[in-house]
């Protein structure tokens, strides 16, 4: 599991890259989204992140991504095989 900083970070860029990239990246929205509920949800579902490796093509950083997407991917995938 995140510990709290790590869990804020992937907040914190979960809703900056969602704010940024929305236009041509759509499913940073609904990122976004989930990892809200993973912070209000003591029980993260496997649907959660059935649907997060659907949106991020396995947590795959795409070429070009800047710092946060990469960061926040890296998050997400720390997250889910820890929970695995």
């Amino acid at each position: 599991m995140l510990n709290t900083k790590e869990l804020e970070q992937m907040q914190f860029f979960a809703n900056k890259v969602a704010e940024v990239h929305w236009p041509e990246h759509g499913e940073y929205i609904e990122i976004n989204d989930l990892v809200k509920n993973i912070e209000y949800s003591n029980d993260v579902t496997d649907e959660v992140f059935e649907k997060l490796r659907e949106l991020t093509n396995n947590y795959i950083i795409p070429e070009g991504a800047c710092n946060a997407q990469n960061t926040l991917l890296n998050l997400l995938k720390k997250l889910d095989s820890n929970i695995l």
